[in-house]
């Protein structure tokens, strides 16, 4: 009952927030007793639980052997399949920082005078087990909490809203740098805004910052400080498939055999038995043969296992099931951004876990891996949690009664909040999430194949993505080569290239002028075969696929109302006069036309094949197979001959040609690779330059505007103080002047109002009583016709005439008022009022 006791006071201890080095000197053989329930070597195998003296000597001797291995790590080559830059370690501007950066809270002091307690009797339980990675220095050189450094985050980019987005941007965004010593801890830990302000960091520096968008992102989500392989740690995936090569598993149904009632049986297997026995001998040697020679080949291409197996250190992120909709936990790897079984091999062990709210120890056994781990991190045996969230201990009931005095004291100090992070809010500017790459290019090698990234924008033909596959893992043979654009004008979407055939595939999205889906060829000049793919469905000719060679030409019809589904046409030699024509034309031979069953007409009345002989100007016609007959019906027409001389002999123009709109094509493409145009989004005001004239004309049109609006707040009578010679202040006599100019002026624009209006309404009355005299001389000779369009004219001239009487009555009603107002007006202005004020 005792022993349980002083358990009990000393995970108080863990979370004392105040205490002394006397008091953690005295108290300091207390120990947690889940740490203590459990214990656990990273460097597996080479490291047992040894429980009796002569085994702790081994163990001591491995310890000494394991620093003689990490003194020659210098010695150790790896390879990087990124390229990478040797770049020195960034020095970070503090001046910028906030104030969180440089100093810590009196709730941050407390969580790491927490810490200490807890590294020291973790230490002092797990002797053999590395060190915990709780409070690193951040940039500014302050420690903080690794939990706090933790800043939730979401984006306001829609890639951003899942783990896939998220996890692809930080390994394209950012560029690795290995850690200082590959078996130690760093010995600092970034803030998320500096790591994307440098654009490059370490496995924790990724995994955090992937971490952060995770939570924001909804995700219950962890980063992870554990061991890994070499390829893992140092980004080396020369021994990985590509992923754009990895072909998705097809799920085919199994069929269902139908069971026939009777059955034809089958002829004797006449062949000889042993002649078989001798083949399949032959065959199964020469199978295990190459079995050989392929398992030969992969261990000469498998990597020596290397010295420092199990020890490298490596940082990564959990993604637990049940958020978001995650049906079972996985890890990613930050580095490549790929998702992860959390009984992947390339993951060695864990040694801890922790998000914005806490801190979990792995307590289990991870000697043969993460496979045998269990992720439930209330499970007080398997997790070790650092601040904890409710009462660990289950006691008994005798133990709760004599504990039951202290239990509120040990409450106040076991509940401790997590403080807020110190990080400032994360942000993406718009320009560089489009960027997205350092420098706007990432080069990744993989098992003989390279893959190359770029911003778009960034090449002139809207290249964003290159994927060349090798014949070999010395990349030197190339294979095949695979591109893929973004905002091209011509919709050109993806181009493959067959290295070794030399023949060139193109795809396109919906949209483009000639329907093209798909177009392969040697080169783009014709007679060089082509064989072309049209979304059929935007075609007025339901024209799905044209196959074309030198000699022939073949069409493929889909969804026709003539149920035609097959086109084909063999050329001939060209000869002087259609190469006089064009050069590109060839005659034609034969025309062959295939149709599908028309249901609507009888079956020796539906046409199945059309041929025309050109030469022999002969059309042959079979029709469809009638049921229970074996042959079908049969039609030949033959041309009589034309009495005409061979002078008025028509020729087959380009026009008339079928091959005519290969030719189309071909032109409209070898024009498009010539003069490669992008698109640019009329919202994206900083590339799209007619955006940018037309918002520029909008300003410029503004700044008129408010010019002409300044303009019109000019003085009015600017134009008669300068024709007296009126510059500064008036006297009496010139304010006079002034205002009997600018009154007389009114009056004589007043009177001319009325007189223009008044002569357009004398002329409208004139030509109406012209046209009215017209009528009259000439009404018994007109057409209703006539007489209709000159009621229209009338009612026309009537309506205009009334609207300039009115117009008229209107000014010489509203004169008067209009000079008396200007009169006031002239009263109160600022430039007269001195002496007319009292006039």
């Amino acid at each position: 009952m005792k022993t349980r006791k002083q358990k009990c006071l000393a995970l108080d201890l863990a979370y004392s927030l105040t205490s002394n080095p006397l008091e953690k000197e005295a108290e300091g053989k207390c120990l947690l007793p889940s740490l203590a329930a459990s214990f656990w070597f990273p460097r597996g195998s080479r490291m047992d639980a040894l429980e009796e003296k002569e085994e702790d000597e081994q163990r001591v001797e491995e310890k000494l052997k394991g620093l003689a291995v990490s003194d020659d790590l210098q010695h150790v080559e790896t390879k990087v399949s990124v390229e990478q830059d040797c770049v020195p370690k960034h020095s970070v501007d503090m001046s910028q920082l906030p104030s969180s950066y440089k100093t810590n809270s009196p709730k941050e002091k407390q969580l790491l005078h927490i810490a200490d307690n807890f590294l020291q009797q973790y230490i002092h339980l797990c002797p053999d087990r590395k060190p915990l990675f709780l409070h690193p220095v951040n940039e500014c050189g302050v420690e903080k909490f690794v939990s706090t450094t933790v800043r939730p985050t979401l984006l306001p980019y829609m890639e951003l809203y899942d783990w896939d987005g998220c996890a692809s941007f930080i390994a394209d965004y950012l560029v690795m740098e290995p850690l200082e010593c590959p078996i130690t801890l760093p010995s600092a830990l970034y803030s998320p805004t500096t790591t994307l302000k440098r654009q490059r960091g370490n496995c924790f520096d990724f995994s955090l910052l992937l971490c952060s968008m995770l939570i924001g992102a909804g995700y219950d989500a962890y980063c992870v400080q554990g061991y890994a392989t070499l390829e893992t740690c140092t980004l080396d995936e020369t021994q990985e498939l590509c992923p754009l090569l990895r072909k998705t598993p097809e799920t085919q149904v199994p069929k269902e055999e139908v069971k026939k009632k009777y059955r034809i049986k089958p002829l004797p297997d006449m062949q000889s038995k042993f002649e078989l026995q001798q083949e399949a001998k032959k065959a199964a040697a020469i199978e295990a043969a190459q079995k050989n020679k392929e398992r030969d080949k992969k261990e000469a291409e498998k990597p020596k296992r290397e010295p420092l197996h199990g020890l490298r250190v490596h940082a990564w992120v959990l993604v637990l099931s049940g958020k978001r909709e995650v049906p079972e936990s996985f890890f990613i790897n930050p580095f490549t951004g790929n998702r992860h079984n959390t009984t992947d091999k390339r993951f060695l062990g864990i040694e801890s876990v922790w998000n914005h709210r806490n801190y979990w120890v792995n307590m289990q056994d991870c000697r043969h891996g993460c496979k045998d781990l269990t992720f439930d991190l209330g499970d007080a045996i398997r997790w070790e949690i650092m601040l904890s969230e409710s009462n660990p201990l289950q006691l008994l009931p005798e133990e709760e009664e004599e504990l039951f005095d202290s239990d509120t004291e040990r409450e106040k100090r076991m509940s401790f909040d997590m403080p807020p992070s110190w990080v400032a809010p994360v942000r993406i500017p718009p320009r560089e999430f489009e960027t997205r790459y350092c420098q706007g290019k990432k080069v990744t090698l993989y098992n003989k194949a390279k893959l190359e990234k770029w911003a778009p924008y960034l090449n002139g033909n809207g290249l964003v993505q290159r994927l060349t596959i090798y014949a070999g893992p010395d990349y030197a043979e190339v294979v095949e080569v695979r591109e893929w654009f973004e905002n091209r004008e011509d919709i050109l979407v993806r181009r493959e290239v067959n290295k070794q055939t030399q023949l060139t595939t193109d795809y396109f999205n919906k949209g483009h002028s000639l329907c093209l889906k798909a177009h392969t060829y040697t080169s783009l000049e014709p007679k060089t075969g082509h064989t072309m793919e049209f979304y059929s469905e935007v075609r007025v000719d339901g024209l799905q696929k044209r196959v074309e060679t030198a000699s022939e030409m073949t069409e493929y019809f889909v969804g026709r109302d003539d149920f035609l589904y097959l086109r084909h046409v063999d050329f001939g030699k060209q000869g002087e006069e259609t190469q006089r024509i064009d050069t590109n034309s060839q005659p034609i031979v034969q025309i062959k036309e295939c149709f599908h069953r028309n249901p609507e007409k009888a079956a020796d009345e539906d046409v199945a094949e059309y041929i025309f002989l050109i030469a022999e100007e002969d059309i042959h016609l079979t029709y469809h197979l009638k049921d229970k007959y074996i042959t079908a019906s049969k039609k030949l027409f033959h041309k009589l001959p034309e009495r005409t001389s061979k002078e008025h002999k028509d020729f087959m123009t380009p026009e008339t040609c079928i091959t005519y709109q290969v030719l189309t094509i071909l032109k409209i493409r070898q024009t498009e690779e010539a003069d490669i145009k992008l698109s640019v989004s009329i919202y994206n005001r900083e590339r799209n330059e007619e955006s940018r004239r037309q918002h520029e004309a909008m300003e410029n049109t503004m700044k008129d505007e408010l010019l002409g609006q300044k303009e019109q707040d000019l003085d009015y009578l600017s134009p008669f103080l300068i024709r007296n010679g009126c510059r500064d202040k008036l006297n009496q006599e010139q304010a006079l002047r002034v205002r009997d100019d600018c009154l007389t002026d009114f009056k004589h624009h007043l009177t001319y109002k009325v007189n223009l209006i008044q002569a357009r309404l004398e002329k409208a009355v004139e030509e109406l009583q012209k046209r009215h005299l017209w009528f009259q001389e000439n009404k018994n000779q007109l057409s209703t016709k006539e007489k209709d369009d000159y009621l229209s004219s009338c009612s026309e001239s009537m309506f205009h005439i009334n609207l300039l009487e009115q117009r008229l009555n209107r000014e010489k009603r509203m004169a008067p008022q209009k000079y008396l107002a200007l009169e006031d007006k002239l009263r109160m202005d600022p430039h007269l009022a001195e002496h007319l004020g009292y006039i």
